[in-house]
């Protein structure tokens, strides 16, 4: 107190003002600490509703394609938009690549089902499973997520999967996509977009 005593009225006056910016400094600051902690509320709400989702899942048919035994499009959907929000949060790379069946040749239906279920098998065969999902995207797509890989090691499990489906599959003809994130783009509605037919 001792030291504001011996002030001139200016001196006082532009400390005061000092002050004054200083307080408003850190009720600004203040502010955004709170929007930032609702908005990371917002995402751990998000984490544990969209985890929630996956459990009460985990064993239902909506969790499986019935056919391929891979998982449905549904569920593949709600793990490719979990590992985005968590390769988001903790910064690391994930890759989505999709196998879609053109031709069939001559083909019955039974024999387009076991295509595709040995397109299925392929898939597990080629892909680090339980690391990596796959999922059944339409009647004749597959869509596959590699997670925490980088876009070079995606390319090389494209190639792989190309390799094996013309090996073990020869009278398929069909287009492979891959995106990655966060090189091709970081928002997950034109990662998904740039895979799908």
């Amino acid at each position: 107190m001792a030291a504001y005593e011996k002030m001139s009225k200016e001196e006082l006056i532009k400390k005061l003002r000092e002050l004054e910016d200083e307080n408003t400094a850190l009720k600004n600051r203040q502010n955004e600490l709170e929007s930032l902690l609702y908005e990371y509320s917002e995402i751990v709400k998000r984490q544990f509703e969209s985890f929630d989702s996956f459990i009460k899942d985990i064993g239902t048919k909506r969790m499986i394609d019935p056919l391929t035994r891979v998982y449905s499009r549904e569920h593949i959907y709600k793990l490719i938009n979990y590992y985005h929000q968590k390769a988001f949060e903790e910064n690391f790379e994930y890759s989505l690549i999709t196998v879609k069946a053109l031709s069939f040749g001559e083909s019955k239906e039974l024999e387009k089902e076991h295509t595709l279920i040995l397109i299925g098998k392929v898939l597990r065969e080629a892909v680090r499973v339980p690391l990596d999902s796959i999922g059944r995207y339409n009647e004749n797509t597959f869509i596959v997520l590699l997670t925490e890989i980088t876009r070079e090691d995606a390319i090389k499990v494209k190639e792989r999967i190309a390799k094996l489906l013309e090996l073990k599959i020869p009278e398929l003809k069909f287009e492979i996509k891959l995106a990655s994130y966060p090189s091709d783009s970081t928002n997950l509605e034109e990662l998904i977009d740039m895979v799908k037919d």
